[in-house]
């Protein structure tokens, strides 16, 4: 599966560190741990409350398979990692320094990033909106500090609607002419294929799903 490129990427699980190759590309490895009663005790929870099993079972269960496996598979994983976060997510003083640690990283690699593609022609398929009044005022919306939500909201995907119009114009398309109820005659044009895909890039290309379906 390709994932959308970013500047952070945070892969997770049990075993992470399992795969070598994977642990190549990694820059930081956070074991997180927890107590052994805490974690019986989140099971617990967890399978009585939300899955109606009983106390006996879960218990059963945990003894004979889960704790023997996360000695035998998940635990020695801990010597690969960078930074172990005893007490899990409760922990704030580990997980604000592995916060600030990102950050320095990121500062070390900012100006890098900022100019990664300076000097480079933009592509000859980059088509811009054209800047009309009504798309100006609508920047000016979105951009101000003091807009409201709901307006925020409204205008965006008013923008991402003109944006995917304007994408649509580039499609092939066939001149056809149109009678209304009315006896006028109107010419446009139609898509010459049979139907249109739409493609969602994460994370700025959700956005614009919208707008594609209602203009499509």
């Amino acid at each position: 599966k390709t994932v959308y490129g970013a500047n952070v990427i945070v892969f997770e699980g049990i075993l992470a560190f399992a795969n070598k190759e994977l642990l190549k590309l990694l820059d930081m490895k956070v074991f997180v741990d927890t107590d052994s009663d805490i974690r019986l005790v989140r099971r617990l929870q967890r399978d009585i409350m939300e899955r109606g099993r009983d106390i006996v079972g879960v218990i059963k269960q945990y003894n004979k398979f889960v704790k023997p496996a996360f000695e035998q598979y998940i635990e020695p994983t801990v010597q690969v990692a960078d930074i172990v976060v005893p007490r899990g997510g409760e922990n704030f003083v580990a997980l604000d320094l592995i916060v600030q640690h990102v950050h320095s990283q990121l500062e070390k690699v900012r100006a890098a990033l900022a100019s990664a593609h300076q000097g480079q022609p933009l592509p000859k398929t980059l088509s811009v909106l054209e800047n009309t009044p009504q798309v100006r005022g609508m920047h000016t919306i979105i951009r101000n500090k003091d807009t409201t939500r709901d307006e925020f909201i409204f205008y965006s995907k008013r923008l991402m609607r003109l944006l995917i119009e304007h994408a649509l114009s580039f499609l092939p398309l066939k001149s056809v002419t149109v009678e209304t109820p009315q006896g006028t005659t109107y010419e446009g044009k139609r898509f010459h294929r049979q139907r249109i895909t739409g493609v969602s890039i994460l994370r700025a290309g959700e956005t614009m799903e919208q707008a594609l379906t209602a203009v499509c």
